[in-house]
């Protein structure tokens, strides 16, 4: 009878000790996957200053951020529309200013004393703190473009330059980031391919709020991305919106049906040449060929491309056969480079009359 009692008793004890690991291992792993599937994300760190919206058409605006200085690098325009499955992409000039009335300044002067009047998009981390920067750059594009953006997306410049390409002014995805996007047309696989690249960014919005455009995410054709330039004036280093056509743009990419052909060129405010980049730069031409008219006949054929020549003279050295320009800025230089069979560039501070560029022309150059 004790036998008995006791392998009952044994086996009761086994059986119990078995649903108590089950239960124990239960927990924990109900508890890892509570963890994981609760992650507390950065957007629920702080108060949002927009009314962040993740609806069926997705206009997030995408900062390039340099890591060390925290300046914006570039700013484009994500249009995404759920249902169509189009994609576009407007590049924004990072140094736009914006121009606050004397009430909005006010105000922005209350949250941010060292904000200035006019506001460059670039410097928009110097004014505020912390993502919420992102979202106040937001609040200045609507105000000066009348258009609704719902959220924002910002990388650091190096994974922003891994997944985009400039060309005829304006950023696209590049070949090789598309490449990695997948292609089987299947909705789980490309909320996996969003969650990978979570990690990688900061938004104001959660990933599973972005993982709701994965069915659209699957019908983008990589052929049928197009690339626009907001219209806008650059000069010297600062750039203005001109928010009524941009509008016009972006109203017109809403209203598109779904793309069946490629994007046969970019619109958009035409991209600077290197010699439209010149043409605020003052240009002294020296003669160093000793050819008689040679500094005159450069003169007339720069200004006839727009470009200021303030003055010509004569090289009080030997005759030099090689042409060499000397700039302040190397870069200058180089768009130079095509009036010349084989210039030298190289950069000097002190140059005739004051001039931004010097060109101190040779006999190779010699003009028949």
């Amino acid at each position: 009878m004790a036998k008995i009692f006791f392998k009952v008793f044994g086996k009761t004890i086994g059986i119990m000790a078995l649903l108590l690991g089950v239960g124990v291992a239960s927990y924990f792993l109900t508890t890892l996957w509570f963890k994981v599937t609760t992650k507390e994300e950065r957007s629920t760190r702080y108060d949002h200053v927009i009314t962040v919206d993740a609806g069926s058409e997705s206009s997030n605006l995408i900062y390039s951020v340099e890591k060390d200085t925290n300046l914006i690098k570039a700013v484009v325009l994500e249009l995404f529309d759920k249902e169509t499955g189009n994609l576009d992409y407007v590049t924004i000039p990072n140094k736009t200013q914006i121009s606050l009335d004397a009430k909005a300044y006010e105000e922005y002067q209350q949250i941010s004393p060292q904000m200035p009047q006019i506001v460059t998009l670039r410097d928009i981390n110097q004014y505020f703190k912390g993502d919420v920067a992102y979202e106040y750059g937001i609040l200045l594009l609507q105000e000066e473009l009348d258009v609704e953006i719902g959220y924002f997306t910002a990388l650091d410049s190096v994974e922003f330059d891994k997944r985009f390409e400039k060309k005829e002014g304006a950023y696209r995805p590049n070949q090789e980031y598309l490449e990695t996007v997948p292609s089987d047309g299947s909705e789980d696989s490309m909320k996996d391919f969003i969650a990978d690249e979570w990690d990688s960014l900061i938004s104001d919005i959660t990933l599973s709020q972005k993982q709701q455009y994965a069915s659209g995410f699957v019908k983008v054709k990589a052929d049928y991305i197009y690339a626009h330039r907001a219209y806008a004036e650059e000069i010297k280093g600062s750039a203005t919106l001109d928010g009524k056509k941009t509008k016009k743009m972006i109203d017109k990419i809403w209203e598109s049906e779904a793309r069946t052909v490629p994007q046969k060129s970019v619109d958009g405010t035409a991209a600077q040449t290197g010699q439209d980049k010149l043409k605020s730069r003052s240009i002294q031409i020296t003669n160093g060929s000793k050819i008689n008219g040679l500094a005159a006949a450069y003169k007339e054929k720069m200004e006839k491309d727009g470009l200021y020549v303030m003055g010509v003279g004569d090289f009080t050295g030997e005759v030099q056969k090689t042409t060499t320009i000397y700039v302040r800025r190397k870069r200058w230089g180089k768009y130079l480079k095509g009036y010349f069979k084989n210039p030298v560039i190289q950069e000097a501070d002190a140059l005739t009359n004051g001039a931004d560029i010097e060109v101190v022309l040779g006999t190779e150059d010699a003009l028949n």
